[in-house]
């Protein structure tokens, strides 16, 4: 099937670096490039637009509140002919022999810089991409399979062949590993590099991964018509009632009561579970209607004919009265809507309202491959590669349980044992989309700089954790997350690599010291 096949790959040599491409062409010709007073040899299909110098402690366009410590040269260009990156290189003497991808969100079309910035500031090569487009332009995909598969996955190989190869023209040697880092669509980003180009980086960290992303997209769709159907019946705090009243109830189950659910799959809440009773008015309790919507809403998703699509959403996750995206109103069009409505459709206008998931569904893949959720990873494994997922409970926007399926997929396929020896999962209590939701939230993910006052050390980040492993290291057995307020931690606690589960065993709630490690049950 087109969603679990894995290219054919061909070997290249560009500067002295092995590169993986699909099929057998390599680049017949190089130009020069003069990168920061360096001349460098480059493939004809790079074009250099800007390299300029950043100096130590001076402003980095685009990234508010850095200033680097060390000198690095930023470099701008394309692929081919739209495909922009950056590519930003540490002087010879910081750099750490490593190369760093950074994927980025939703329907790409900007650069991440806040990790490029994390990663040179390390001593990385860093590169990022925005697939072939700009996010200003708001019709990228009317018309344009080129540009469907350059977003699906064919940038962001591109950018790792390519950028491999200028790094190791302009150092004088190759980069001896490369880690790819990124969160939602970053993260399905990085799942299609391990699945379909097992030779391009050796370590993968992946949050909110959107494994299935044409399923996903289609609760979307699906949510934004219940939305508008039923517009009025639960308001903003009526949905926090709920997700609140989950969390009330199953909260006590890992030991103690601190506002955070351990495992929301073991909590048995449900929204009639706050019907009003007789004598009993809103909005402390919910009407027939309002009960009626919210379990809606929270099941799993079925099609026209009543097949399942997803397991549905979890307790305790806090639903928007107004579907983020919302396309009944003047605003940006999110990629739910692009990719149906532009990638099928050609309409920018699209009405969402059209929508048909027997229909619409499998047409999405016959415009572009966003699944990512192929466990037969084979060569990834054998040539030891890495990979570490991670995922809030709480994210409503990519909901958790599909990455643990993914997970426990290679457990079937590889033995858990086996799977152990290669992958790491880490779910995160409370946390909402790639972070956010008033907890603990903060250990080394994508999407942002280092925070002060955190700490480097592979038990605080899972990027120092990946290169530990990489280096013969240990496997993470679990992370600590912190949360920051006035640029202070104010609230540690561990996560446990999956199975296992966190235990209170004695000490201060919010200091991670007073919890434990213990197995925990496959659900």
């Amino acid at each position: 099937m087109l969603r679990h096949a894995i290219p054919v790959l061909a070997v290249a040599t560009i500067a002295g670096v092995a590169l993986f491409l699909p099929g057998s062409a390599a680049p017949a010709s190089v130009a020069t490039a003069d990168l920061c007073g360096v001349t460098i040899k480059l493939p004809a299909d790079i074009r250099v637009t800007k390299a300029v110098r950043v100096a130590a402690g001076e402003t980095v366009a685009g990234v508010p509140n850095y200033r680097p410590a060390r000198p690095f040269c930023r470099v701008e260009g394309v692929i081919e002919k739209e495909i922009g990156f950056e590519l930003w290189l540490p002087d010879t003497a910081h750099w750490n022999r490593r190369f760093l991808g950074a994927g980025v969100g939703g329907q790409a079309g900007s650069i991440a810089v806040r990790d490029l910035a994390r990663g040179v500031e390390r001593g990385y090569a860093a590169a990022s991409t925005d697939t072939g487009h700009k996010a200003s332009d708001e019709t990228w995909l009317m018309n344009r399979p080129d540009r469907a598969t350059n977003y699906a996955e064919r940038a962001n190989h591109l950018l790792v062949v390519k950028a491999k190869a200028i790094t190791a023209s302009y150092f004088g040697a190759p980069a001896r590993k490369a880690i790819f880092l990124g969160c939602s669509g970053g993260g399905r980003q990085a799942m299609t590099e391990l699945q379909r180009y097992p030779g391009d980086y050796d370590g993968i960290i992946a949050g909110a991964p959107g494994v299935n992303t044409p399923q996903m997209s289609a609760r979307r769709l699906w949510e934004m018509i219940q939305h508008d159907r039923y517009k009025g019946v639960l308001d903003a705090a009526g949905w926090k009632r709920i997700a609140d009243a989950a969390v009330a109830k199953c909260d006590p189950a890992d030991g103690l009561k601190d506002g955070l659910i351990e495992d929301p799959r073991r909590c048995d809440f449900r929204p009639a579970e706050l019907a009003c009773k007789p004598g009993q008015s809103t909005p402390n309790c919910l009407s027939p209607k309002q009960v009626e919507v919210a379990s809606l809403i929270y099941a799993p998703l079925k099609d026209e004919n009543g097949k399942g699509i997803d397991p549905g959403l979890l307790p305790g996750v806090p639903i928007s009265p107004v579907a983020v995206p919302e396309p009944f109103t003047p605003g940006p069009k999110y990629l739910a809507t692009v990719l149906f409505g532009q990638g099928i459709y050609s309409d920018a206008n699209w009405d969402v309202r059209k929508f048909r998931i027997t229909r619409d569904l499998p047409a999405i893949d016959r415009v572009m491959n966003l699944h990512a959720d192929n466990p037969r990873i084979d060569p990834f494994v054998a040539r030891g590669g890495k990979l570490i997922l991670y995922h809030g409970w709480a994210d409503a926007l990519v909901p958790a349980v599909p990455t643990i399926d993914y997970y426990q997929a290679l457990e079937k396929r590889f033995g858990p044992q086996r799977t152990r020896d290669f992958s790491r999962l880490f779910l995160i209590p409370g946390m909402d989309h790639c972070r956010g939701g008033g907890v603990p939230d903060r250990f080394g993910g994508a999407g942002g700089l280092d925070v002060e006052g955190a700490t480097r050390a592979a038990g605080d980040d899972l990027l120092t954790a990946m290169e530990q492993w990489l280096d013969g290291g240990p496997a993470p057995t679990q992370i600590r997350t912190a949360q920051f307020r006035d640029g202070k931690p104010v609230r540690t606690r561990p996560v446990c690599a999956f199975p296992a589960r966190v235990r209170y065993v004695n000490g201060p709630l919010d200091r991670a010291e007073s919890y434990t490690c213990q197995p925990g049950g496959r659900k």
